[in-house]
């Protein structure tokens, strides 16, 4: 028999305590990050973003120590006119191929590139928000407490260097929530945003296509429907096209670091990385969550997203496992994952108080 995730209207109260809490959180980390930040960049190297090449602002300071400089790069070059303040327009197709973060900055700031980095900071602390507000309906959706919500925030760096995972998350989980709600139009536009904010979460739509079609039955309606999840794609595709107009390069030419043969990137940190205990550790915690999420919940939408992401967690390359690049790029695995594991365990225990009930009764 299929398993009825669904609950009552959410607590509102509650959830909204929780998201305030998120807030908060999220808030206190962006600015202790602006706050303790050295104004001078990285030891021994200049940023790669030639706009930062100068004095700096506490907070510019927080962009240049990470990848947050190339989003405020592509913030005040929305039209991606100056590739070379990236270094090359293979660098500049690289960052840009996730516009939303960039483009929400250039809007908020008017324009106005010295209002990019503040802008960044807000939306930083707003995503951490988003995403704790997502966690907290998944949490209530499996019938576990939502105040483990936030943290979220706390186990990805995002916040702290001003970089879209966070937000990328939301939509991703927002988008997974409305397709399991049956609201197909919000859910197709939250999974096209998240694609657009980070390319990786075309991982967990295709997931959720599997997802739906090995756990449904199949029909014109449900065939018709899993079409739908092609959108994503197609909007990704698309504005990747765009950056080829614009800068006569495909994104993916700086991505061979990245990206390789499975388990040789992996292999390769532990090998020749400069801190393999944690490699070990972070592919370790992937790899206990992947197989937690399919020993307690094999049918959950959410644990199809962590198989995915596990998959390709394989093909991850040495910069990332040796990198906090690791946890921003498998997020959704670490958290989804963490709530189906929860949800599986909350639902197993209630089933064995419920057959305790009914031997004790039978008695």
């Amino acid at each position: 028999m299929r398993r009825d995730n669904r609950v009552g209207p959410a607590p509102r109260r509650q959830l909204a305590a929780v998201v305030l809490a998120g807030l908060v959180l999220s808030t206190t980390l962006v600015a202790a990050s602006a706050l303790t930040q050295s104004s001078q960049c990285c030891p021994d190297q200049h940023p790669y973003v030639s706009l930062y090449n100068r004095s700096l602002s506490h907070v510019e300071s927080v962009l240049v120590h990470g990848d947050g400089q190339a989003f405020a790069a592509v913030a005040q070059d929305p039209s991606l006119a100056r590739p070379a303040v990236i270094g090359s327009a293979t660098g500049d197709a690289y960052r840009a191929q996730r516009p939303l973060w960039s483009y929400l900055a250039w809007a908020g700031s008017f324009g106005q590139p010295r209002l990019v980095p503040w802008v960044m900071a807000a939306l930083a602390a707003l995503s951490g928000a988003a995403a704790t507000w997502v966690m907290a309906l998944l949490l209530l959706r499996h019938r576990v407490s939502p105040w483990w919500a936030p943290l979220v925030v706390v186990g990805v760096r995002a916040v702290m260097g001003f970089t879209p995972e966070l937000l990328a998350f939301a939509l991703l989980g927002a988008g997974v929530l409305c397709w399991r709600s049956r609201r197909d139009g919000w859910a197709v536009g939250a999974l096209c945003l998240a694609a657009l904010t980070r390319e990786s979460m075309l991982v967990g739509v295709a997931a959720l296509a599997c997802w739906e079609l090995a756990c449904h039955p199949r029909t014109r309606a449900s065939i018709r429907r899993l079409g739908e999840l092609g959108w994503p794609f197609a909007a990704y595709a698309l504005w990747v096209g765009v950056i080829d107009v614009r800068l006569g390069t495909l994104p993916y030419g700086t991505s061979a670091a990245r990206l390789g043969l499975p388990g040789a990137g992996l292999a390769s940190a532990l090998a020749h990385g400069p801190d393999p205990t944690s490699v070990l550790a972070g592919a370790t915690t992937a790899a206990l969550v992947t197989v937690g999420a399919v020993t307690f919940a094999r049918r959950d939408v959410l644990t199809w997203v962590t198989v995915g992401f596990a998959g390709f967690a394989t093909l991850l390359g040495s910069v990332v496992w040796t990198t906090d690049g690791l946890v921003r790029t498998l997020l959704p695995l670490y958290a989804l994952g963490g709530v189906a594991i929860a949800g599986g365990w909350v639902t197993q225990l209630a089933r064995r108080r419920h057959e305790v009930g009914g031997a004790a009764l039978i008695d």
